[in-house]
């Protein structure tokens, strides 16, 4: 495989890897407010949305910081790799496993906000230092 290729394989996993371990801890916190407050159902959905969003963006950021190219493939594919990955992770975790629970929307979302961050952090330029 050639060294380039498995550069950009490599930033993926490490995008979706992170994005998943950014969604598993605000999952845990999001959980323990849920507990402890009263909060309706209503916002829980738009909460999960948004942490799906920050952890697909937050996830892109670090894994293609080095800004190698090809940000708006490698986004895309992260986004969506996040969504099935998450999917599979949390339906061990809960120990219900149903297709059902995945959503076109999921999918399309993971690839949007995949495709934006990705260009995004490949195109943002390393301030000069001592500017």
């Amino acid at each position: 495989m050639e060294k380039g290729v498995a550069r950009q394989i490599l930033d993926i996993v490490k995008t979706v890897v992170i994005a998943i371990l950014i969604s598993m801890v605000s999952v845990l916190v999001f959980a323990l407010v849920v507990k402890s407050t009263d909060v309706g159902e209503d916002v829980i959905g738009y909460v999960n949305l948004a942490i799906k969003i920050l952890s697909v963006v937050i996830g892109c950021l670090v894994g293609f910081r080095r800004g190698s190219g090809f940000g708006w493939l490698k986004g895309v594919i992260s986004g969506l790799l996040y969504v099935v990955t998450s999917f599979l992770v949390f339906s061990a975790i809960s120990g219900e496993f149903s297709l059902a629970d995945v959503s076109v929307l999921d999918l399309v979302t993971g690839a949007v906000v995949g495709l934006l961050s990705g260009v995004l952090t490949v195109n943002l330029k390393k301030s000069p230092k001592n500017a």
